[in-house]
């Protein structure tokens, strides 16, 4: 999720690594904006404006829906089902994965292994998509899974798919510390805010799979980490824009 961080971090690492790393055009033309001495916001591309505010849409919509899945609140819902909870998941995934695919565009001819990186991310989005479409009430209803109906194909999507964004958050931070340069704190903010939000998704995802269901606790657990994990990808969000508004 903090991908288009590393897209400047990688410039800063390309002196000292071989390997080149991956550069956002659009932020190029803001540092050499900054480096003229002009602080205004003209000179930023809207694709700039897009990837980093919608973050902050689409951790709005997590935080929601981790909310919808805390069982006093969904129960008391008009639906009474998930229905709101997948609905807020669906927007808020779909924004992250908006985001993924502008950031590997990005890194097309910029190196392999940025490249690979960042479709590391693409992946994990597409997961977490899926995943929450599956949670749709009636989507999964008559699909078995190992002796068990419903399908829990949404919680292992979402299991897989933030593991797989944890793997790139950690390779993205791998790289940063081989570079041995300065990183700026927003950027370290981002990286490891999105990690833990990452970490707590996952978790929530585990303790809502069907041997758990009917624990009231466990739900509540799962939900609870679906709410601390939106608030980290809210300040992952907003690290984001201080890193490339102001």
């Amino acid at each position: 999720m903090a991908d288009t961080l590393t897209k400047e971090e990688g410039a800063l690492a390309d002196e000292e690594v071989p390997e080149p790393e991956a550069v956002d055009d659009t932020i190029k033309h803001t540092e050499v904006a900054e480096e003229a001495g002009d602080d205004s916001s003209a000179g930023k591309p809207f694709i700039v404006y897009y990837n980093a505010l919608s973050r902050v849409v689409m951790a709005a919509f997590l935080i929601a829906a981790g909310s919808y899945a805390i069982p006093d609140v969904w129960l008391n819902s008009p639906s009474k089902d998930f229905q709101n909870c997948a609905i807020f998941f669906i927007i808020g995934t779909g924004l992250f994965l908006i985001c993924t695919l502008i950031d590997f565009k990005s890194t097309i001819g910029n190196g392999l292994i940025a490249m690979v990186n960042s479709s590391l991310y693409v992946f994990g989005a597409a997961a977490l998509e899926a995943g929450s479409i599956a949670f749709y009430p009636g989507v999964m209803d008559n699909v078995t899974c190992n002796g068990i109906k419903p399908c829990a194909l949404g919680q292992y999507l979402y299991v897989a798919g933030t593991l797989v964004i944890c793997f790139a958050l950690l390779w993205d931070i791998a790289r940063l510390l081989r570079s041995g340069n300065v990183i700026p704190y927003p950027f370290i903010i981002a990286l490891f805010s999105a990690l833990v939000g990452a970490v707590n998704f996952n978790y929530g995802a585990n303790f809502l799979m069907p041997q758990y269901l009917t624990t009231y606790d466990q739900v509540q657990k799962g939900g609870l980490f679906f709410v601390v994990g939106g608030c980290c990808f809210m300040i992952h969000a907003l690290a984001v824009c201080k890193a490339y508004l102001f």
